[in-house]
């Protein structure tokens, strides 16, 4: 388990540079977030990564989706929307909140699936940076938080 953490922390740092294409329609179609996903995903400064299936079973993972924004302020209000939106009915794990707005978020939203979790975390930046992930898998929120947050030697 300790070798899947720091293959997965590794592979989360870099994979916000590898652009891809994604399928997340039908995985989000309960969500809002879905169309910050569709209406920017393929704008200039902006990197979106799905997961290939053979990089989610590694991690017990059935779906990963992230997206970066880059200055981009109507895009940054949009995803507060669909993030308010999404947060009922989720746990929240953690939310940060500055001048009425939230900058840091992690959610566990209620599974489609039986043993199947499925988490939204967002965060924007001091510069302006906006980064949206959706997870789905068997992960629970201690592992994903263990995964995410636990500092790891390089």
């Amino acid at each position: 388990m300790k070798h899947v953490r720091y293959t997965l922390a590794y592979f989360l740092l870099f994979c916000f540079l590898l652009p891809v294409e994604g399928r997340a329609e039908e995985v989000q179609k309960d969500l809002k977030i879905q169309e910050v996903f569709q209406r920017y995903g393929k704008k200039r400064n902006v990197t979106m990564v799905e997961l290939s299936n053979e990089m989610l079973e590694t991690f017990s993972m059935t779906h990963y989706k992230s997206i970066i924004i880059k200055d981009d302020p109507e895009a940054l209000q949009f995803a507060r929307q669909c993030l308010e939106a999404d947060q009922k009915g989720a746990r929240k794990i953690k939310e940060v909140t500055d001048g009425g707005g939230v900058i840091s978020a992690y959610y566990q939203l209620p599974g489609l699936k039986p043993d199947v979790n499925r988490f939204i975390l967002f965060k924007v930046s001091n510069k302006g940076v906006l980064t949206l992930v959706y997870i789905e898998g068997e992960l629970d929120s201690e592992d994903l938080i263990t995964i995410l947050f636990t500092k790891k030697d390089l």
